[in-house]
């Protein structure tokens, strides 16, 4: 890939990563107006506008699964896009949901997130839902750059500037605190 070649797949991760965050932060929102919430959502959270609303255990599962289920839909379907297509410039939308479910795994240390909250109410360890996703989106990733022959050092690359990106978008996110709603 030539120098316009990189330009334009950082290009694109840009756009993955902003994609793929909006989507998943979108999936959350639908979820508490589907149930019958008032809430808004941010690059990086979903919440409820009135925060002495107390959720069920039923409607907790509900809200912090479909973001994680957006992602999962939006890495299943780039996988199958990638396998037919091979085409470098779309990986990004299937590795994002891995790096971001991987970087939300690992936030459950500072608070239960997502998978997380999941898992306690389940009464699971506070990582076995995002053990279960993150290992399975490695999975898809592994497949598909192993099928199009996409080089350890292309994905080290893809890892580091996505991961690069992503912290970015959660540092805007934090400093900014722009709600869509």
């Amino acid at each position: 890939m030539g120098f316009i070649g990189s330009m334009k797949y950082f290009g694109i991760m840009i756009v993955a990563t902003f994609l793929t965050f909006f989507f998943h932060e979108m999936s959350h929102w639908i979820a508490y107006g589907l149930l019958g919430y008032d809430a808004g959502f941010t690059l990086n959270g979903a919440s409820l506008k009135d925060s002495s609303i107390v959720l069920s255990n039923t409607h907790r599962v509900i809200t912090s699964a479909s973001g994680p289920l957006f992602t999962i839909i939006q890495a299943i379907i780039f996988y199958f896009i990638l396998l037919k297509y091979k085409s470098k410039m779309l990986y990004p939308f299937l590795f994002l949901p891995f790096l971001m479910r991987l970087g939300a795994s690992w936030a459950n240390r500072f608070e239960p997130n997502d998978e997380g909250r999941i898992s306690l109410i389940l009464g699971w360890n506070l990582y076995t839902l995002s053990a279960i996703v993150v290992t399975s989106l490695l999975i898809l990733v592994f497949q598909v750059s192993r099928k199009n022959k996409f080089s350890l050092i292309f994905n080290i690359v893809t890892f580091v500037v996505s991961a690069i990106l992503m912290f970015g978008l959660v540092y805007l996110n934090m400093k900014l605190k722009i709600r869509f709603v």
